[in-house]
């Protein structure tokens, strides 16, 4: 620490362009937390309480879910009947410009603050599609209402997609599955799911699941912690389909290992993402936050699917974002025919 200080000190002494000692301790902290990996972060005190207001109930967005892909850049998942999805913005749209500002090199986490707002204001974004053409739009804020799962019909199967694991998944698929047939075949959706709650994801694959049953190990510099099916399972017979592509992560990915690899889904699709980390934030003293990526995931075969993601067992070829839901609904009917 005297070292750093030493540094510092001598740095705005000789330096032509000086800063205060704390930004360049707040500088210091984000650029090493950034080396960590793609998901750990700092927010300097201004930053942080803008994103905690930004999460409160009386600030509303554009119904779109953003993170950043393996090359840094900030792809927009747009949810359906949302204002984002409403003007045109596209599966895996590029974000690129927040009222004017360049998102290169900012946070999601800011950026995220700085899309939403209070409701009825307006926020112009710019985005880059799969072509590389640019698309601009000025998109009101709205409060919406958000389910994290909807039921969807394809051809002959009922689609349950999770769009985000929220606290309140594991409730909302407990209702949707008691009004459906109880050992008919069920597709579950999760691509474009980036994941969210992790615990939730847990609890949810331990419908699927006999009590006992492994769903994932996280690793901590404290050791080793593994995670079972506990609740009563509610649909241990039927038949179920898994639908992934390129942008399913995080707690989404491991849902996917917990069924698949206890025998219990069928994956189709592309290989996921591989976030195979998660995080938690640290507060510290001065109003500033640490996202710190604490746990790595194992899966019940043991394996660490960070970077690498999860291969599914039947592939569908071509980009996530130009694959249509009738693509893989095609693929389901052949798979079911054959399993």
């Amino acid at each position: 620490m005297l070292l750093f200080y030493e540094a510092v000190v001598k740095i705005q002494k000789n330096t032509l362009k000086s800063e205060t000692t704390r930004q360049m301790v707040y500088k210091a902290i984000r650029f090493y937390m950034r080396e960590q990996d793609l998901f750990s972060d700092y927010l300097p005190p201004k930053e942080y309480d803008e994103y905690k207001h930004s999460q409160s109930e009386r600030y509303t967005g554009v119904g779109m879910d953003i993170f950043n892909d393996h090359s840094g850049r900030v792809v927009c998942i747009p949810f359906p009947d949302g204002p984002a999805s409403e003007a045109g913005v596209d599966y895996g749209d590029v974000l690129t410009f927040v009222d004017n500002h360049s998102v290169d090199g900012k946070s999601v986490f800011t950026i995220g603050s700085l899309i939403r707002g209070n409701p009825g204001t307006s926020v112009s974004l710019v985005f880059q599609d799969s072509k590389g053409a640019t698309k601009q739009y000025s998109l009101r804020r709205r409060q919406i209402k958000f389910r994290s799962v909807i039921l969807q019909r394809s051809g002959q199967f009922l689609v349950l997609k999770i769009i985000r694991f929220t606290n309140e998944t594991s409730e909302e698929l407990r209702s949707v599955l008691d009004s459906l047939v109880p050992d008919m075949t069920k597709i579950i959706d999760l691509r474009g799911n980036t994941g969210g709650d992790l615990f939730e994801a847990i609890d949810t694959a331990s419908m699927f699941l006999d009590s006992g049953t492994k769903i994932v190990d996280l690793k901590t510099s404290q050791g080793i912690k593994t995670y079972a099916a506990t609740r009563k399972p509610i649909d241990t017979n039927s038949k179920l389909f898994l639908w992934q592509d390129g942008f399913t992560a995080s707690a989404a990915e491991v849902f996917i290992a917990a069924l698949v690899q206890n025998g219990r889904g069928i994956s189709i699709g592309q290989t996921t993402f591989g976030k195979g980390v998660s995080q938690c934030i640290i507060e510290l003293t001065d109003g500033s936050a640490l996202f710190v990526s604490n746990a790595a995931l194992r899966s019940p075969n043991g394996d660490y699917f960070h970077l690498h993601g999860l291969e599914p067992e039947y592939a569908i070829s071509g980009k996530s974002h130009d694959l249509s839901v009738e693509e893989y609904a095609s693929k389901t009917v052949e798979i079911n025919e054959i399993e």
